[in-house]
């Protein structure tokens, strides 16, 4: 069997519904030079059977207890042979029948970390096209709409899983501080984010915000300080802005055309 284009992997624990979805969403596409690999960590709800309705179009399937998302992500990462892989995890879904087909044949499809933009049940979240050590301070990239050629992992390595909520952040801003793979935006929607996750999750804020400082120091090491003042001050010059008369207009106009 020929290398596929893409091994596209998914993981779940207890979730049948956003595991049916996602699925439904992948099966659906009209590209199909892909493999299928499902990571589950031992669901005792009815995740088995959706797994067992659609197995005859599951390359790879696993179910049984892991240490957490990133473990189940590394093991995804382990029986993958596609060029890229592409991490759309149980509840996220694919924005279209033709979504993984326009995005991999886009004419700015190329690099090694390919990353598009995703829409949520009330907005949309659209990223820049050129990055920078201050961004990783702000913000990350989406893993649910982002493909990695597989050359990144075997230089890399996976996920550091010492990181329960920010190992998808750590590997972005490593990747990004190697200088050894091209980063390339791709103005798509790819994917539809499912916002009830763990990193979306109010009682986990403190241990993402932890984990987030750990990260920082661990990759900026002498430069962090820096980083940080700049951080603070791009916040408050932010902050600024949204109380001027003009933020304040601007957000009342965006409510009245709602």
């Amino acid at each position: 069997m020929s290398q596929p284009k893409l091994s596209i992997i998914t993981i779940n624990y207890n979730d049948a519904q956003g595991l049916q979805l996602t699925m439904q969403s992948v099966l659906e596409q009209s590209f199909r030079d892909f493999e299928y690999i499902i990571i589950d960590g031992g669901s005792t709800d009815d995740s088995l059977a959706v797994i067992n309705q659609h197995e005859r179009n599951i390359n790879h399937w696993v179910s049984e207890p892991d240490k957490g998302v990133f473990h189940a992500q590394n093991k995804g990462i382990d029986q993958a042979a596609g060029e890229y892989l592409f991490f759309l995890n149980s509840g996220d879904r694919l924005t279209s029948e033709s979504a993984l087909s326009d995005f991999i044949n886009h004419p700015e499809f190329k690099g090694d970390v390919i990353y598009g933009d995703y829409q949520f049940d009330e907005g949309q979240k659209v990223y820049p096209d050129s990055l920078s050590p201050f961004y990783f301070m702000k913000s990350s990239l989406p893993h649910q709409s982002t493909l990695f050629h597989r050359r990144v992992f075997e230089k890399m390595g996976g996920y550091d899983e010492s990181f329960k909520i920010a190992a998808d952040r750590a590997f972005f801003l490593k990747c990004y501080l190697s200088e050894e793979f091209k980063f390339q935006h791709i103005h798509y929607l790819l994917t539809h984010f499912d916002l009830s996750g763990i990193s979306n999750n109010p009682e986990y804020l403190q241990l993402k915000r932890e984990e987030d400082e750990m990260l920082f120091k661990q990759h900026f090491g002498v430069y962090y300080d820096d980083l940080k003042s700049l951080a603070k001050s791009h916040e408050y010059l932010a902050d600024l802005q949204r109380n001027s008369a003009k933020g304040v207009w601007k957000r009342i106009k965006k409510r009245l055309s709602k």
